[in-house]
């Protein structure tokens, strides 16, 4: 066979300088779904839950996820501090082998108590460390890598979301760099992104979409023994569990009553809720982490603030938007704090869903001014993160032509 005539031939030749619509879209549709599916650690489903069922579930927690990403990782630090309570209060029992794997475990539905008189439910961690403390069960001896065995969490998937993410954030700074514009959704995106890397953080030793729980059978056989055991408190009607007792005085947020029609009206239940979290209160190291991602994230959108977008209604929706996004965490605490100094102890609400009563007792309108004001500040933000959401996608019809320029990485290489 002949040669090719030299003209016909060629070396090295690089690709265009410049990328489409749908690359961005693409591109961070990709990220997002990544993050979204790897970010979900949600309890063991119920025996007779279906995989519809339980694919619902998950797409409510999503959809509350890409609403409210700042509220997921609330949720997640709580849980955390949960862990970590009940892994100090075990080791104080003198069970060194209990791990955070062990609480977050039994937190999430882990646990099944078997007895002569009940049907089976979940219990978590503070009811194991009073089961054990009072000798009506012995410390599970499940170990961590038997938990973890039974975990589906997809490492390798969770890495990928982390290096679409960061490779995300380098490209955009690398384009902020060059003077290139940076499209709302590549913003919106970042932000998410931010929430996510920090739920991973408080969620690290959670067990993922475990199937089947363990179980753990109760010495005196008797539920009824147990609450007899338990003084004039355990003997209380239960809305849960027979041991609502040990959990309840420790469950600062619960669901709004008015919504209490959406629980499972199974008694005792048979799986544990998501939104069930039994703890103190949290530390100061995670509610720095939280506040620091809570008031970093919506800041992110505050970078678009000179952004072309395709009219200037547009553009001032953004700022307007993106500050109430930015004020949101600063204005409520604020407003909580001077309110409680001024007197008003009644209940906090978040996200209209979950309230958390005070300490002291409040009668009359006075109770509810914290309520009022909370959900006030939550109707002003939700409508704020739609469009934030909304913009991020329909701003793609009309973007600078810059956004759609390539860095230039060989910039960054210095010349000798």
């Amino acid at each position: 066979m002949a040669p090719l005539p030299e003209k016909e031939m060629s070396g090295w030749v690089d690709g265009p300088n410049d990328r489409g619509t749908i690359d961005i879209l693409w591109g961070c549709c990709l990220v997002l779904s990544t993050a979204l599916w790897t970010v979900l650690h949600l309890n063991i489903p119920a025996p007779n839950d279906t995989m519809w069922t339980v694919l619902w579930r998950k797409l409510r927690w999503g959809t509350f996820a890409i609403l409210a990403p700042d509220m997921l990782v609330g949720f997640s630090a709580m849980q955390w501090q949960s862990a970590q309570e009940s892994v100090a209060k075990m080791h104080n029992l003198g069970y060194k082998d209990w791990s955070l794997k062990h609480a977050f475990y039994a937190n999430s539905g882990g646990f099944v108590l078997h007895s002569s008189d009940f049907p089976p439910f979940p219990i978590t961690a503070a009811s194991i460390h009073y089961l054990v403390e009072t000798q009506h069960i012995d410390c599970p001896t499940i170990t961590e890598a038997e938990i973890w065995d039974k975990s589906k969490a997809d490492t390798f998937a969770k890495c990928v979301a982390l290096v679409q993410g960061v490779w995300l954030v380098v490209q955009s700074i690398a384009r902020a760099a060059q003077g290139l514009a940076v499209s709302p959704l590549e913003l919106f995106t970042i932000a998410f992104v931010l929430s996510t890397i920090t739920t991973y953080y408080f969620w690290l030793h959670k067990p993922q979409n475990v199937g089947v729980p363990t179980i753990i059978e109760l010495k005196s056989g008797s539920v009824t023994s147990l609450m007899n055991s338990s003084g004039e408190i355990g003997l209380e009607p239960f809305r849960e569990t027979p041991l609502d007792f040990v959990e309840k005085p420790l469950q600062r947020w619960h669901r709004r009553p008015t919504l209490e029609q959406f629980r499972p009206q199974d008694q005792p239940l048979q799986r544990m809720p998501d939104d069930k979290i039994v703890f103190s209160g949290l530390s100061q190291r995670a509610w720095l982490l939280v506040s620091i991602q809570a008031m970093v994230h919506p800041a992110i959108h505050l970078l678009g603030w000179n952004h072309v977008f395709p009219t200037i209604t547009e553009q001032t929706m953004w700022r307007v938007m993106s500050v109430f996004l930015a004020s949101g965490l600063p204005l409520s605490s604020m407003l909580r704090i001077t309110l409680t100094a001024c007197g008003f102890h009644g209940h906090q609400s978040l996200t209209w869903i979950w309230v958390q009563p005070s300490g002291k007792e409040e009668r009359g309108w006075r109770a509810w001014v914290l309520d009022v004001v909370m959900s006030f500040i939550s109707a002003c933000l939700v409508p704020a993160r739609l469009y934030i959401i909304i913009e991020s996608f329909i701003s793609l019809r009309r973007l600078p032509w810059s956004s759609f320029v390539t860095v230039e990485w060989t910039d960054f290489i210095p010349h000798v």
